[in-house]
């Protein structure tokens, strides 16, 4: 019932911003014209002074409705991975993870590919303390990328899974004081 509920609320809000969009002088592609509003709503939602859960929402449906509404669109896995971002930063690691997946299945070349298997793996790592899972996400990474900045980093990662929390600091001033040492030596 609720998915249901929200699939309307979703139909009816593209609906809304696409008939907003016409009448205008310009001729223009609907596309663009809601990648303007889309604009608007981003600069609204990241330049108040204050986190705004309700508008945060709609801008992450407004992407969602976008790729749904315009898959050829060369922005539509642009707006999932945006998505995706502000899935995760609205502490909702399993829609991220669900939406980084969409990226991989849908747009196999688009070319930040890289990007969203690495942040995919790290949210499975840091958001939901899957471990093994994470594990093999970040061997993707390696697989797929080997020469790819994001690999170097995902072997770390991947090395890193076997501390705690408490350990890596320990490692990280450890690191640290090494440095300093060293610095003080020379």
């Amino acid at each position: 019932m609720m998915n249901a509920m929200k699939q309307t609320v979703l139909f009816v809000l593209v609906v809304a911003l696409l008939a907003a969009c016409g009448g205008g002088e310009k001729a223009t592609s609907p596309s663009a014209e809601l990648a303007g509003r889309i604009k608007a709503m981003e600069d609204s939602l990241f330049n108040a002074t204050s986190y705004d859960q309700r508008r945060a929402q709609t801008l992450l449906d407004v992407y969602k409705a976008f790729a749904a509404t315009h898959p050829l669109d060369s922005m539509a896995p642009e707006y999932l991975f945006r998505a995706a971002g502000l899935s995760k930063s609205m502490r909702d690691p399993a829609q991220s993870i669900f939406l980084y997946d969409r990226i991989i299945t849908d747009y196999p070349s688009w070319y930040r590919l890289p990007d969203v298997f690495y942040l995919k793996a790290f949210t499975i790592d840091s958001d939901q303390d899957r471990k093994g899972e994470a594990a093999r996400a970040y061997q993707e990474v390696i697989n797929r990328y080997p020469d790819h900045p994001f690999a170097k980093d995902a072997k770390a990662m991947i090395e890193n899974l076997q501390y705690t929390d408490e350990e890596l600091i320990q490692r990280f001033e450890q690191m640290q004081k090494d440095k300093v040492d060293a610095a003080q030596a020379n």
